[in-house]
């Protein structure tokens, strides 16, 4: 079945409008699809504009010749959008995880008028298929893998629209990753994550220059990790700690 395109929002006619215009659009027919009988497609001005379940559309109050501004007419025209939101909503969430408001951010580009994005959004968090606080904890497990910071995972979320409650949720998500996997120590998500980041800096860090190490912290810092979980990090790495205690500062050029 092809997806109607958006169509913008209508209002009732304005006052003094002649209702017997040939330039207002009409409906041309409210017609049983061939293929699913259980469906009505909806013809506007001879162009088929959508499909609704018979429990959506009133085949014998919208009949051929009512105005496209009729409310009953607008209606059926929204519910056809959303309809359309949802199915595209789902293909995207099909391909990836995605946050809510990457969800209407997308179909917003697509040409839908932004209450529809908001109602295909409840729908689907109500159905399971949109869990934002879920999406947080993926990507904050992921992230931590690849030795970000918690505080540049919190600053990821908020620029992706995510609200607070979410993103708390996500971290609550996230220390239970069953991808996660321990080190032999206690050492605390954060402090993993710090350990992943110089992992990846690999060669680049002498164990024995006072100026690597501190060249290095900089380099986690600038990640978001603090003084204490750089240091954590260096000596869960068996790097001493000890070019960090006096002068240095985050602001040192690596």
């Amino acid at each position: 079945m092809n997806r109607p395109r958006p169509r913008d929002s209508r209002t009732a006619p304005e006052a003094g409008s002649d209702p017997q215009s040939e330039d207002v659009e009409r409906v041309t027919g409210v017609r049983t699809d061939p293929d699913h009988p259980g469906l009505l497609t909806l013809e506007i001005d001879g162009v088929a504009v959508g499909t609704l379940p018979r429990s959506e559309i009133d085949a014998e109050e919208i009949v051929a010749g009512l105005p496209a501004a009729d409310p009953r007419v607008v209606a059926a025209l929204r519910s056809i959008d959303v309809r359309a939101a949802r199915a595209i909503a789902l293909d995207l969430l099909a391909g990836r995880a995605h946050a809510s408001t990457e969800i209407a951010r997308k179909l917003v580009r697509r040409g839908f008028e932004e209450t529809i994005p908001a109602v295909v959004i409840d729908e689907l968090v109500a159905d399971g298929w949109l869990d934002d606080s879920g999406f947080a904890g993926a990507r904050i497990a992921a992230w931590r893998r690849d030795g970000r910071s918690d505080a540049e995972c919190r600053r990821r979320l908020e620029s992706a629209g995510l609200d607070a409650t979410s993103i708390e949720a996500g971290f609550e998500i996230a220390a239970s990753d069953p991808d996660h996997e321990p080190g032999t120590t206690s050492a605390s998500p954060e402090v993993e994550a710090a350990i992943t980041a110089l992992h990846r800096l690999g060669g680049s860090v002498d164990a024995g220059d006072p100026g690597s190490i501190r060249r290095a912290a900089t380099k986690l810092a600038r990640r978001g990790f603090d003084l204490d979980t750089i240091r954590a990090a260096l000596r869960e790495c068996r790097i001493d700690d000890a070019p960090l205690e006096s002068d240095w500062t985050s602001e040192e050029e690596s």
